[in-house]
């Protein structure tokens, strides 16, 4: 199976080598760590270990907010695609250490805080001028200056806003309330009215629930002096000045992040200490040792044990050597146990892990659906896309990207689509698809590649397409069966899913004529319906055999027999192949004829834009096509395919190992 093996490994250590464990563990990276399988009395630090988590958390999150900080103001080194498919920053082994010790997290989170506070106070008080002068203009003819509005020792002055619809309302009630009271307008804009309002203090509680009642609401004209019209000139000229101490303090931050490479190879360097600590979470501990447990692949016992002999301490308790202070112990999974997942598939079928994973991973024991979905789906992205030049295009493309891109997903995404590329070029040179030309006027040589012709003989094309579906169907039953025989399940294998594969063997050729229309020997239907009879007949006997009631029985296997609606259902899933073939065929028609009809309709400018329809749209059409094609095919690995067969449900191997994020520590040579 392309499931790698796995050994269960248990170390207990000494723990004077605790640190020494631990970073030979992350720098090998092949220990997925689990919690202690015994218990043990916790004598050791624990208490002293989570301390130092959460002093290591918060530098971390220091360096975290400087990192956010000066990320803005950052002139990355690299450019272009290094930049997209690179982002890492190298860092020599040998100058790590001296750059981490350099450092003073603290010194430069107190300068970041400082200058994110200072600009953000400068922002602030330039919304709050801008605002206030924008107010101003409102009461530039109030004839007095502002700072001139204020109480006096027996009334209150304030400037409000009403809608023009309370204002008399307003009035009115102040006029009969609050006598002693005055309504000054200053001005209108729209719907608002901008008011003065002076009464006696003593009557403040009548004036404020008369206001409240009409929605009236206080303005607030304070750090504003002088005349309105000069007051809002003046806050205008200081807001421009703070945009001015912005752009001082944004050029500091640009000085400061020109440490940003340092700060982010401090911060890699952190994260993998608080791993470090974190991992030992899952340690067992006593006063003087600690337990590791975990799951490894089998493949590399040796050089986890060649690694873990080379730790020794110099003296133990009362000056005696320690010669080994640790002890490992391996052995095979036992069945019923929680084992991770780890793929160990070939290069060529790699890349289709993702497809799998999408779905989900198989569980320990169960075989790997990999390789066995790899052909099809490869296939059926080639019907799906269809087209020669798109394929070659794809193919171009995906090889160009893969060759920039460092080890891992996005590599693999490009392998995958660089093998759907060469896949739909093939199809599309054997149905005579090339970005929607007709095929009449390509040259000879093309034209006699072409095996057939979907838009001329589609009905040719879904016959082709069912039979790949039945083939993929019943390449699931037969992966059933396998696996039923190994486990020594051999009436559900020969029941379940042999007599499946034989009654949907004799059923084909009846759809095929009676259904699709297509000639079929009178020998071969009468056969096949004979043989069809004598299956559902056995699948009503032995449908429901599990069952003990005779008459639930007989019921359980005629609903049983009701299966065969769901395999015609799944077959006549595989027409969307078809479709989308179609389909990319015809709008590379539809650009083509677009194009056309521009280049020679529109004077001048029409061969220009023609050839913007021609690239646009291709692009377009092709960009689609292919998500079409990776969608519908990867739904029919998981609706058709894996459920004759995959269980799912495993998780994944998560070996404990360096991880950083930002930085790549290179190791000098020799």
């Amino acid at each position: 199976m392309a499931v790698s093996s796995m050994t269960r490994i248990q170390i207990l250590a000494h723990d004077s080598v605790r640190g020494d464990v631990v970073a030979a563990l992350r720098d090998e990276g092949v220990l997925h760590v689990t919690s202690p399988s015994v218990e043990l009395e916790m004598l050791g630090d624990g208490e002293m270990r989570k301390t130092r988590e959460r002093e290591i958390a918060a530098e971390l999150g220091k360096l975290e907010h400087i990192r956010d900080f000066l990320k803005p103001y950052y002139v990355p080194s690299k450019k272009g695609l290094d930049k997209m498919f690179n982002p890492k920053i190298f860092v020599a082994e040998e100058d790590l250490r001296g750059t981490v010790d350099a450092f003073t997290s603290e010194e430069w989170y107190q300068l970041c805080v400082d200058l994110e506070g200072r600009m953000r106070s400068a922002e602030a008080e330039i919304v709050r001028k801008t605002v206030l002068a924008t107010e101003l203009e409102h009461w530039s003819d109030a004839g007095i200056n502002i700072d001139e509005m204020v109480d006096t020792r027996w009334t209150h002055v304030a400037a409000i806003t009403v809608e023009a619809g309370e204002l008399e309302g307003m009035r009115a009630s102040l006029e009969k309330t609050v006598a002693e009271s005055e309504l000054v307008e200053i001005s209108r804009s729209g719907a608002t009215v901008y008011l003065v309002i002076i009464y006696l203090k003593e009557r403040e509680t009548e004036a404020a629930l008369i206001l409240k009642q009409h929605s009236a609401r206080w303005t607030d004209l304070s750090g504003a002096a002088g005349a309105p019209r000069n007051a809002s000139r003046r806050l205008v000229d200081e807001a421009s000045g703070l945009a001015d101490e912005i752009e001082k303090m944004k050029a500091e931050a640009t000085e400061v992040a020109k440490g940003y490479e340092r700060v982010i190879v401090v911060l890699d360097e952190v994260s993998e200490r608080l791993a470090k600590e974190s991992v030992q979470e899952s340690f067992g501990s006593t006063e003087a040792t600690f337990l590791i447990e975990g799951w490894m692949r089998t493949r590399d016992e040796e050089r986890v044990r060649g690694r873990l002999a080379g730790i020794k301490t110099e003296v133990g308790p009362r000056g005696v050597p320690h010669v080994s202070p640790l002890h490992i112990e391996m052995r095979e999974p036992d069945s019923g146990e929680d084992i991770p997942v780890d793929f160990n598939n070939s290069g060529l079928i790699s890349p289709f892990e993702f497809v799998t994973t999408l779905y989900s991973r198989p569980v320990y024991w169960e075989n790997d659906p990999t390789p066995l979905l790899a052909p099809f789906f490869i296939i059926f992205f080639g019907l799906c896309v269809s087209d020669g030049g798109y394929g070659i295009t794809l193919a171009l493309l995906a090889l160009w990207l893969m060759r920039k891109m460092p080890e891992g997903g996005g590599r693999q995404l490009m392998k995958l689509l660089l093998m759907g590329g060469i896949s739909t070029a093939v199809v599309g040179i054997i149905t005579g698809g090339w970005f929607g030309i007709d095929p009449n006027v390509m040259p000879a040589f093309m034209r006699n590649a072409i095996v057939l012709n979907p838009l001329n003989e589609p009905m040719k094309m879904l016959n082709v397409v069912f039979v790949i579906g039945i083939v993929q169907i019943f390449t699931g039953l037969a992966i059933k069966m396998i696996a039923d025989f190994k486990a020594k399940r051999w009436l559900d294998g020969i029941l379940d899913q042999l007599l499946w594969i034989v009654f949907l063997t004799f059923l084909a050729p009846l759809g095929y004529d009676f259904i699709l229309g297509g000639h079929v020997a009178p020998w071969i239907t009468a056969a096949a319906g004979r043989g069809a009879q004598i299956c559902g007949v056995l699948v009503i006997l032995t449908g429901a055999r599990k069952n003990a009631n005779p008459v639930m029985k007989l019921l359980g296997g005629i609903l049983k027999l009701y299966d065969v609606v769901g395999y015609f259902g799944d077959v006549l899933s595989y027409a969307r192949l078809l479709a989308l073939g179609l389909a990319t065929g015809a709008i590379a028609m539809a650009i083509n004829g677009i194009a056309g009809m521009a280049a020679t309709d529109m004077p001048v400018v029409g061969p220009v834009v023609a050839v913007i329809i021609l690239i646009g749209g291709h692009i377009f059409n092709l960009a689609v096509n292919c998500l079409g094609g990776f969608v519908h095919s990867a739904r029919l690995q998981y609706l058709e395919y894996f459920a004759k067969f995959f269980t799912g449900g495993g998780h994944a191997f998560q070996p404990f190992a360096s991880a950083r994020r930002y930085s790549e520590v290179r190791r000098q040579e020799g």
